[in-house]
């Protein structure tokens, strides 16, 4: 997967929370969406000076544990009455950050992350900045993401990294329930 592969993954994952037409990558220039709408940026890729070097069929490879910060933005509508008047004032841009947040840490966020060998965790909490704008309340929520993953050099070439994907690897899925242990015997007594 490479850099770009990897900004696709991000936003097929954010896809599964959100309405895909409601995402934009803030960096592109699109019209704006109508409410509500994400937009997603990824900041700059931090590479540490010393790789892992290994040597792979004669060929040297170089491993890096690389960095990027994710940061969504959430704009969702006022909710107001037909003269005008808000009803609320509780954001529910805050809700929907929250709830991606609560979806990356669940079984499903958590097997789409390791299946491509990137870990996203979040920087702090989901921060309210609602304002004003002219006439009406808008409402925004803004999360940052710490995205990790390893890139691989390998002859002139770099990808993220991913042995889920090397030949021979097969995802273990199991329809049976997962058991834990109730009670232990022991049979002898070792000090």
């Amino acid at each position: 997967m490479t850099l770009s592969g990897l900004n696709d993954f991000i936003y097929d994952l954010i896809a599964e929370r959100f309405p895909k037409d409601s995402a934009i990558w803030a960096e592109q220039y699109t019209p704006q969406l109508p409410l509500p709408q994400i937009t997603l940026k990824m900041k700059d890729v931090s590479i540490p000076k010393h790789p892992v070097n290994t040597v792979k069929d004669g060929i040297n490879c170089s491993f890096y544990e690389c960095t990027k910060i994710l940061e969504l933005n959430k704009y969702a509508d006022s909710v107001s009455g037909s003269s005008g008047e808000i009803y609320s004032m509780e954001n529910p841009a805050v809700d929907d950050l929250t709830g991606f947040l609560l979806f990356l840490q669940s079984d499903v966020g958590i097997e789409r992350m390791y299946a491509a060998n990137i870990c996203i965790e979040a920087m702090g909490p989901v921060r309210d900045l609602s304002e004003l704008d002219r006439t009406h309340y808008r409402y925004r929520a803004m999360q940052e993401y710490t995205v990790r993953f390893v890139l691989e050099y390998e002859d002139r070439g770099a990808a993220v990294h991913n042995p889920n994907e090397k030949e021979g690897w097969e995802a273990v899925t199991s329809s049976e329930d997962i058991g834990y242990f109730e009670s232990v015997e022991m049979e002898e007594r070792y000090e």
